[in-house]
């Protein structure tokens, strides 16, 4: 029998933890089943490029994110009619808003949503308007809506992968999905790229720290859901404590500028690192003793697992898939969102502890063996592909 042909389509053009995700689906599916292809902005096919480059897969440079982008589209239906996918495969609202209908329109046999968790935009625009009651209620009014052309959208599709029962809690409970199309996959990472303590040394070497520096990370977008203002405000504190300790900060994004500012605003510009965009995300992680997430909402953080797959502790926020990630008082200490008095005492807490950290480390990465290693995922995966064709 010929391969499954399957279509991944994301809008986003920078690469993220989603993008992530589809990148290793993408590359780790077993080509004998399936043959890839993957629909996307151009700057983030220019960006999987090099991982891609080993790799039997068809690529079509397209930003249909709109309906409104009426050449993009046509672009889009153009390749569904030529290369006649047989499972079409979204990740995010604005994906699965074009493709669903135009994949049905054009007969592909299959289709299935991947959700990754509360959409940014939505949690941002409902955060903007929290402490104006009329706004706020027409923020409601208009978010509701939204749920209801998701709801519309769900009939359209087969099945839907979940990255955490967070997620399909959500879905179910919030956006009234059919509880029986939806199939929990957790998000998982190729383990054997995390080996701790192969790049400590050198890595500290570079951001000109010796290894009895404390270190606290945090990898990510230079975004409002990231939390890094918070965890900013919360560092003053843990410098009292651990006057020596450094803050790194590893990713880009629109508020870079902002935080940088802020830093120098709390005294502290002298103790936080930014990075910028790295590539090299296990090194960065082998340098530092802690990781730091201190998002306002997630899907099934990435960096949480490869932080626990590098023996490193967690101190996140109590959010989402988080909590299935991090095993509090275990593996690391879950606080509540926007408190940054609580992430300064249990950055502290860790940070000041270097045994208890070590234990914490070594249960995290048999947390992550045992739960998060990427050919799970991939597995699961195909085998929810098999079963909506079916």
């Amino acid at each position: 029998m010929s391969p499954i042909r399957l279509l991944f389509v994301l809008t986003s053009a920078v690469r993220g933890g989603v993008e992530e995700v589809v990148l290793a689906l993408a590359t780790r599916l077993d080509r004998s089943e399936f043959r890839v292809a993957i629909a996307a902005p151009a700057t983030l096919l220019d960006a999987f490029a090099a991982d891609l480059a080993r790799h039997p897969v068809d690529t079509l440079p397209v930003d249909a994110e709109s309906w409104l982008r009426r050449a993009e589209v046509d672009r889009f239906a153009r390749f569904l009619r030529a290369w006649r996918p047989e499972i079409v495969n979204p990740h995010l609202f604005r994906s699965t808003l074009v493709s669903v209908p135009l994949a049905r329109w054009h007969g592909v046999p299959a289709i299935v949503e991947t959700y990754h968790g509360r959409e940014g935009w939505r949690q941002d625009r409902l955060s903007s308007s929290h402490d104006r009651a009329p706004g706020r209620s027409i923020v409601a009014r208009t978010l509701g809506a939204s749920f209801a052309l998701d709801r519309a959208m769900s009939h359209l599709i087969d099945r839907v992968i979940a990255v955490s029962e967070a997620a399909r809690d959500f879905l179910v409970h919030g956006k009234g999905y059919a509880a029986r199309k939806v199939v929990v996959v957790p998000n998982g990472r190729d383990l054997t790229t995390f080996t701790p303590g192969v790049h400590r040394e050198q890595i500290r070497k570079e951001l000109g720290l010796d290894g009895s520096v404390p270190i606290a990370g945090v990898v990510g977008r230079l975004e409002m859901q990231k939390g890094h203002a918070y965890l900013l405000e919360a560092w003053p504190a843990v410098l009292a404590e651990l006057p020596d300790a450094r803050l790194v900060l590893a990713g880009d994004g629109s508020l870079r500028d902002a935080l940088v500012q802020k830093a120098g605003a709390l005294g502290i510009a002298d103790r936080v690192i930014f990075l910028g965009f790295r590539p090299d995300v296990p090194r960065v992680l082998d340098a530092i003793d802690v990781l730091a997430l201190p998002s306002l909402y997630e899907g099934m953080p990435l960096t949480a697992i490869e932080a626990a797959a590098m023996a490193r502790p967690v101190v996140a926020t109590a959010v989402d898939g988080t909590v299935e990630v991090v095993r509090d008082g275990v593996t690391g200490s879950l606080v509540p969102p926007g408190d940054p008095p609580a992430l300064a005492r249990a950055l502290t807490a860790i940070l000041g502890d270097p045994p208890r950290a070590a234990r914490m480390g070594a249960s995290g990465r048999a947390w992550a063996c045992e739960r998060f290693d990427l050919d799970r995922q991939v597995e699961a995966t195909a085998r929810v592909y098999r079963s909506a064709l079916a």
